[in-house]
């Protein structure tokens, strides 16, 4: 994951995608599960938009996507003057997306979120799946989100593999709870005792399987090896964590403040203020809940520690803070420092200490 990639938003008229004597294209796609629904948008000049036809549907298949590149490319568009803009839908934009991407086009997913709230910028009221992919294309044409850029093959099988376990834990969870219904039972049948302890030993087996799978891909990736070593000096956080971390912020690697991380991970405050009304701060929540849940848990290592974080935590809980609070303070500490020692290539020093401005 590099991370020294300045992150800049573009600015439209500077922005390469604008080619002399040319025109841009943003092609809006709303993504089901089997249907993609494109609307194509031609840019004349920055901050001009015209929609070209009446939009087109295909299937969300092999098939359907080079039906649609075709169709791009038939209405002059596709290649790099053209900029694909989707929701992170599940799962069901990745094909397509890398299907775009490799026929070189430019391509941007964003939250759903983004296009909610800008649909409602826009007074729009109907929404169907054409609407919302005309809303997507410009979307895109006036705030030129991000690009997207496809993640290393050795994350995303990481993730999938974190992903995995995470299934494993949560069902052998529901499995303890049941046999121990089922034994408290008070006639309690041997045989159903049976079935829940072959899935439990079934899972305890895969637990221990997929642990070794995400051991040896760190081991034999060196830049996992060496990101996954960076992270695990900050006390608190162990190996699980540390891959977690990569993996949930692997198209994060642009971003040069640690309040973006903070923000994705929904770590961030949320002040309530307006004239004279103070309401509580509270955090944002609206972020990975993988990541955020993470960064929780390792706040509650780190607080039981003799060390700065543990100080830092006992320190807020002294001032009248109450503990969850003081734990979230401590969650999002922890995730600046892990942003800090990735970004800088250097250990966790529990010593350091910034420069003051005054000396410099």
């Amino acid at each position: 994951m590099s991370l020294h990639t300045k992150f800049r938003r573009p600015d439209p008229g500077s922005d390469p995608l604008f080619l002399s004597g040319g025109f841009m294209f943003v092609l809006g796609l709303d993504v089901g599960k089997s249907e993609l629904y494109a609307r194509l948008l031609q840019i004349p000049e920055p901050g001009k938009f015209v929609p070209l036809g009446t939009g087109k549907s295909v299937s969300n298949t092999a098939k359907g996507h080079e039906q649609l590149l075709a169709w791009l490319r038939k209405s002059g568009a596709g290649g790099e003057g053209t900029s694909v803009v989707m929701e992170s839908t599940s799962v069901y934009w990745e094909r397509v997306a890398m299907t775009l991407y490799e026929a070189g086009c430019r391509i941007s997913v964003v939250n759903a979120a983004q296009i909610k709230f800008f649909a409602k910028s826009t007074l729009r009221r109907g929404k169907t799946d054409k609407l919302d992919a005309d809303l997507i294309g410009r979307f895109g044409a006036v705030m030129h989100p991000a690009r997207w850029m496809p993640p290393e093959a050795d994350l995303v099988e990481l993730r999938a593999l974190l992903h995995a376990r995470d299934n494993i834990v949560e069902l052998s969870t529901v499995e303890a709870g049941r046999h121990h219904a089922m034994d408290h039972r008070y006639q309690p049948s041997s045989k159903a005792l049976g079935f829940c302890e072959a899935r439990q030993a079934l899972l305890a087996q895969q637990l221990v399987e997929v642990n070794d799978k995400v051991n040896a891909l760190v081991l034999t990736s060196v830049r996992l090896q060496t990101d996954v070593t960076l992270l695990r000096s900050i006390p608190g956080i162990g190996s699980l964590t540390a891959a977690l971390l990569l993996v949930e912020t692997m198209h994060l690697s642009e971003m040069e403040s640690s309040n973006q991380w903070a923000a994705y991970a929904g770590l961030s405050p949320v002040p309530r203020q307006s004239g004279n009304f103070t309401g509580r701060t509270h955090i944002s929540k609206i972020g990975n809940a993988r990541l955020r849940r993470a960064f929780y848990l390792c706040a509650l290592t780190a607080s039981r520690m003799k060390n700065g974080f543990g100080n830092f935590y006992r320190h807020l809980t002294s001032q009248g803070k109450p503990k969850k609070v003081a734990l979230i303070a401590l969650a999002r500490k922890l995730l600046r420092v892990a942003f800090a020692v990735l970004k800088s290539g250097q250990k966790f020093n529990p010593d350091y200490r910034r420069p003051s401005p005054m000396a410099a």
